[in-house]
């Protein structure tokens, strides 16, 4: 029987791992390091990782609770594999996320002139980052999606509520596959979101959260768009 000290220790390093391999296979499944339809098992992921299966087990858990696994065939034990993607469930995502955030954007007329003004700032700051990345030869898709992102962390983290964001969190699993699909697809001509972002920061420079909600949401709407019919295009991506 384990002492107390060594129980004390074994959890977090227990966590530590199911953390991480849930941070690995997100990863691979969000990138489309694993395509549509690849069957993923415990054995595998525990080979590939170098782990045990408790963890690989635990994060494909997780991870068929957000949707970036399913289930296919009946029986005991059914096949768990990437889902495909499609046209229809990029716009229904996309336009989920667009009316959340939103909301959450109309709520810069509530912020002090001061808070504004920073948020206005921060967001041309990041906007700049991400326009500097579309320019990279050849494309870093990984730091596209992650300055792309930023740009919109930086609007929720001043604006959005905590039902919002929890609104919000049950979507992002699924949408940040489709976000990082965007990239590889619409680029590496990116003036119609530099339009639109440019649309957002300046009403909320503004503060008219009226027009913030209609930019950020023509954003994601006309986003969803754009990559519905890239999908459409290209059916080997689903």
């Amino acid at each position: 029987m384990p002492t107390t000290a060594t129980a004390t220790l074994s959890a977090p390093d227990s966590d530590a791992a199911h953390a991480d391999a849930y941070r690995r296979l997100r990863a691979l499944i969000v990138r489309g390091r694993l395509a549509p339809a690849a069957r993923v098992s415990e054995a595998e992921l525990a080979g590939r990782f170098g782990i045990s299966r408790t963890p690989a087990r635990a994060a494909m858990h997780r991870l068929l609770a957000e949707g970036l696994l399913s289930r296919a065939g009946g029986g005991a034990r059914p096949r768990v594999a990437v889902p495909p993607v499609s046209a229809s469930d990029a716009l229904e995502l996309y336009r989920a996320a667009g009316a959340l955030e939103g909301i959450a954007a109309r709520n810069v007329a509530t912020l002090a002139p001061a808070a504004r003004r920073a948020l206005a700032a921060e967001l041309r700051r990041r906007e700049r980052a991400f326009r500097e990345a579309t320019r990279r030869r050849p494309l870093d898709y990984d730091l596209l999606f992650e300055c792309h992102d930023a740009v919109h962390d930086a609007l929720l983290d001043a604006c959005a509520g905590p039902a919002t964001r929890a609104l919000l969190d049950t979507v992002r699993p699924r949408l940040d596959r489709y976000e990082w699909m965007y990239a590889p697809l619409i680029g590496p001509d990116f003036r119609a979101t530099f339009r639109e972002h440019a649309a957002f920061i300046h009403a909320v420079a503004k503060g008219d959260g009226a027009a913030c909600e209609r930019a950020v949401r023509a954003n994601w709407f006309s986003g969803g768009e754009r990559l519905a019919r890239a999908l459409e295009r290209d059916p080997a991506v689903s």
